[in-house]
């Protein structure tokens, strides 16, 4: 039932659209009110690109091209082909490069483009669905949004893997000032100890009870995430760790901040600075300081990803545990669908249904579901422990993934021994002097290689200046090549660290210089264009690198400005420029025999509220980020792309948390039907499938229902609950009419048939296959004239088509040969 008909109907706003598509959309409201109240405010925004699947028979695409485009913004629009067949969309030439039409495999192709690569690496892009596609009406939709959703999703994690490394790269240099303390001070510490590594994951709640029984013998290491529910269960931990760069991570981490001071934060050298700026107690950081050569961490315990429970896991490991229990770390969803534990932000906003990932098989056996980040976090951490045979790893949890080389042992077994003192000798927080000398020598350190930037720069800019004359003096070609040379030769040998350095932080620029080219077919003008290129990346990376070492050098000033005597009101302009009101606990904390002044004083209670806010309040902007994954969109969309894979088992997980909810929520009610429809079927039982559509109260059936209810009918031979329900769904479509005219024939309503397949063909005179089938139903009830004229009109409406044609052709020859 995915009949999309060539048939357009005019509004009473004059605009033409597919009936077949949008039903009654426009009817009532025009198109570009019923745009301005959908998209107006979502399109509006600068540097994104926006993904729209359908243009509703062409009118959301002019929608867009008739609207002002913001800077830096692209829309693709992705339609079926056969769709596309249907309409003529003018793109003007000066919005050809804002606005794209495109079928899937033209999307596909447009993906390896370097601009769509880079919105999609940045995650600056959001995809929409049509009027015509969320209305959910026309499975092939839904099923092509589900493609383009899950690709996108793909192709995020694919391009921001290596253009994270920018944002490590950035926050490195922004944490050097607060990065003081290397975490290998903490390099076997507890040689033949147990830890305990707790995650976030749901499973944590079937384990707590025992943590809380085992506290005192147990070292445990908690991630940020979950440090605020473990001192709410009076559970006592050991570590605090976090890695996240992302600045919603604060967010997630937000509870550690009212954690006793003297429990140490260990972060990888790229954390969220608004975490490590105000983070009140010990810190020591994991991977290197400087992102060039430095001899004082080149040692350090590394960070790894890309999950905070693989870098906890290489920290214990460092430590010298010889035993590291796990919980809560999961790796996948639960069964009914939560994604953290209880107290979480996460699973205070309910069970996550609308999740598309892949499967994975857990240590009780069943296939959870996961998203693609924590299946590659899975094969690290596989392989990270692979190599420490001498170590036994453990999950507690038989409900988390198995992950080769982790074994699960249920709690009640595990043996311990008494631990013993947990104090970590050396790990506290520095003195004001000491973090005076620590600022200068990092000073020193950034003016260095600011000094060596700068020199590079300028054989840089001397190099893409020779390159650039290639192309315009081919008769001094030579010349200019000795001298770039020369200059490639100046840089290898007395900057090569830099060099290698600004490639890494680049790598996506400098992929533009390469080709795909075989090599000899590579012609003079082509190498000349490709030595363009690496230049023009170069100096651009080159200059980029600079301004955040010129950026770090800012930070550091102002850390000195903190322990200088220095007006609070200047401090204070600082620290809200950067969203770190809590540097100035740490400033009162440093500064604590000050004798503050009236309006001193009141600084320091407006940032102290201003921070008691950020770490109390969630950000709505995370919680929307949650809450628009969870959506009943969201959920009708997985349980579509769930049925066109004949995925039962996950259709049965879907029914089972939907039913808690569809007492108080009507959509998730009508949506637990039609997965237990699904399910039902896919189970070869259509009968108990069709009793779960029908047990759905009238009111709340939508086109999608009333459609299953006619295909198990039919199936079911049930005739009269066919008819019954497609006179319902007419009122959505006419394009229901032939098959409704069909099923009167069958019941041997033969004049009532003819006449419903006549009133349809008034309309919609273009359908070629109803003719025939018309012409058909002629010929088996002996009418050949009618017959004749049906195969007439399909020869009027399509010429080219041979079966009316061959039909037509007989029946002439019959009525001519009986004359």
């Amino acid at each position: 039932m995915n009949n999309i008909l060539n048939t357009f109907s005019i509004s009473r706003f004059n605009e033409y659209y597919l009936p077949s598509i949008n039903r009654h959309t426009f009817e009532n409201l025009d198109s570009k009110t019923l745009y301005d109240k959908r998209f107006k405010r979502a399109f509006s925004h600068q540097d994104k690109l926006n993904i729209i699947v359908g243009v509703d028979s062409g009118l959301l695409a002019n929608y867009v091209l008739e609207s002002d485009i913001a800077d830096g913004t692209q829309f693709i629009f992705i339609e079926l082909e056969q769709i596309l067949q249907f309409l003529t969309i003018d793109i003007p030439v000066n919005r050809q490069k804002n606005v794209k039409v495109l079928t899937e495999t033209e999307f596909l192709a447009e993906l390896s483009k370097n601009d769509i690569e880079i919105y999609i690496a940045k995650g600056e892009y959001e995809i929409y669905a049509s009027l015509g596609v969320a209305s959910q009406h026309l499975d092939i939709y839904s099923e092509l949004f589900n493609r383009i959703e899950n690709k996108i999703k793909d192709e995020y994690f694919n391009h921001s893997i290596g253009f994270t490394q920018k944002i490590f790269f950035k926050k490195q240099l922004e944490n050097i000032a607060d990065n003081h303390t290397p975490a290998k001070i903490l390099k076997n510490t507890f040689p033949g100890k147990t830890c305990l590594i707790i995650a976030g994951g749901p499973s944590l709640d079937e384990n707590i009870d025992w943590i809380k029984l085992h506290n005192d013998d147990l070292f445990i290491i908690a991630v940020a995430r979950i440090a605020g529910k473990l001192t709410k269960n009076f559970i006592n931990f050991d570590i605090i760790t976090c890695v996240d760069p992302q600045e919603l991570n604060f967010d997630v981490c937000r509870e550690i901040f009212a954690i006793s001071n003297n429990i140490p934060l260990v972060n990888s050298y790229h954390i969220s600075s608004k975490i490590l700026s105000q983070w009140q107690g010990p810190s020591l950081y994991l991977g290197q300081r400087y992102p060039w050569a430095s001899h004082g961490d080149n040692d350090n315990i590394i960070t790894l990803g890309p999950t905070v429970t693989n870098s906890s896991v290489r920290l214990a490991i460092e430590m010298g545990f010889s035993k590291i229990l796990l919980t809560g770390v999961d790796f996948c969803y639960s069964k009914s669908g939560f994604t953290h534990a209880n107290g979480t932000v996460e699973a205070n906003l309910g069970p996550n249904l609308g999740h598309d990932g892949k499967w994975i098989e857990t240590y009780a056996g069943y296939l959870a579901e996961t998203p693609i980040q924590l299946i590659h976090a899975m094969t690290s951490l596989a392989e990270e422990v692979k190599i420490y045979p001498e170590v036994e790893f453990i999950n507690l949890s038989n409900s988390a993934a198995k992950i080769e080389s982790i074994s699960y042992t249920n709690k009640n077994n595990i043996k311990l021994e008494k631990f013993g003192s947990k104090a970590l000798k050396n790990v506290t927080t520095l003195s004001l002097k000491e973090k005076e000398l620590d600022l200068k020598d990092c000073q020193q350190h950034c003016l260095k290689a600011e000094e060596k930037l700068k020199s590079l720069y300028t054989l840089i800019q001397q190099a893409l200046k020779l390159s650039e004359k290639l192309n315009t003096n081919s008769t001094k070609a030579e010349e200019v090549i000795t001298q770039l040379d020369k200059i490639e030769s100046k840089i290898n040998k007395k900057h090569s660290n830099f060099a290698t350095l600004i490639k890494f932080y680049g790598y996506f620029e400098f992929s533009k210089f390469l080709t795909t080219r075989e090599l000899n077919s590579w012609d003079q003008k082509h190498i000349n264009k490709m030595t363009v290129n690496y230049y023009t990346a170069f100096n651009l990376i080159c200059k980029d690198i600079l301004s955040l070492v010129n950026q770090a050098k800012e930070v550091l000033w102002l850390r000195q400005k903190e322990i200088a005597p220095t007006s609070l009101i200047t401090l204070a302009n600082e620290w809200l420029k950067k969203g770190q009101p809590g540097r100035a606990i740490i400033w009162q904390h440093d500064h604590e025999s000050k004798k503050l002044n009236h309006d001193e004083k009141v600084i320091l209670a407006r940032l102290g509220t201003l921070f008691n806010k950020s770490t109390t309040q969630v950000n709505q902007v995370y919680i929307d980020a949650l809450n628009k994954s969870s959506s009943m969109e969201q959920v009708y969309k997985k349980i579509i792309g769930l049925n066109a894979n004949k995925n039962g088992y996950a259709l049965s997980l879907t029914v089972k948390n939907l039913l808690p909810l569809i007492e108080t929520d009507l959509e998730a009610k009508r949506l637990y039907h039609l997965a237990l429809s699904f399910q039902l079927n896919l189970e070869q039982q259509p009968q108990q499938a069709l009793d779960a559509l029908l047990a759905l109260p009238e009111e709340l059936c939508t086109e999608m229902e009333l459609k299953n209810i006619i295909l198990l009918a039919l199936k079911l031979s049930n005739l009269e609950l066919a008819v019954a329900t497609l006179v319902k769904i007419l009122a959505y479509s006419d394009e229901y009419m032939p098959q409704y005219a069909h099923i009167l024939k069958l019941q041997g309503k033969i004049q009532q048939s003819v006449n419903t397949y006549l009133d349809y063909l008034e309309k919609y005179p273009s359908d070629t296959q109803t003719w025939i089938k018309l012409g058909l139903f002629m010929i088996e009830i002996n009418q050949v004239e009618a017959s004749h004229t049906a195969f007439s009109n399909a020869t009027d409406a399509d010429p080219n088509n041979q079966v009316a044609q061959e039909y037509l052709a007989e029946l002439t020859r019959l009525m001519t040969s009986s004359q």
